[in-house]
């Protein structure tokens, strides 16, 4: 049985600005690691990878909930992917991520002032307002406030 969501892993091509990003959604640096071939590597699917692991975490947030970046160090070429694998970052796959807040102004008003583009208006629907914004390698990042 599923208990809660653990993490949330997006590759970035700007490892210092998404972390930037991420700050002031009140993220913070918990752990830097390479990835340098090897067992995580194979674990992944690109058994020649070599990239930066940066896990940001939620501060006070309980449970846990962390966003781990990943920023290739160089070029993965298409043919060292295993076949089938789910970690072909070319393919498919998330769409976006929401994140629950308390106050959706003024969290709008912080991210604006930072130069993050809103992707649209906010929206009343479901007893929730909602918004999305740009986030970092066109991931889409919207946020909840529960009416």
């Amino acid at each position: 049985m599923i208990k809660h969501p653990d993490h949330v892993t997006i590759a970035v091509s700007d490892r210092d600005a998404a972390i930037e990003y991420f700050a002031l959604l009140g993220f913070v640096t918990d752990h830097l690691a390479e990835i340098d071939g090897g067992e995580p590597a194979t674990y992944m699917g690109m058994p020649t990878m070599h990239a930066d692991h940066i896990t940001l975490v939620l501060e006070g947030a309980s449970p846990r909930f962390e966003i781990q970046l990943l920023h290739f160090r160089d070029d993965v070429p298409a043919e060292s992917f295993v076949a089938g694998s789910p970690s072909n970052h070319a393919r498919l796959g998330l769409n976006h991520l929401a994140l629950r807040v308390d106050d959706l102004a003024e969290v709008r008003a912080r991210l604006v002032a930072h130069g993050v583009q809103p992707l649209n208006v906010e929206m009343d629907y479901i007893g929730r307002k909602l918004q999305f914004f740009a986030g970092p390698d066109g991931v889409t990042i919207e946020l909840v406030e529960v009416n």
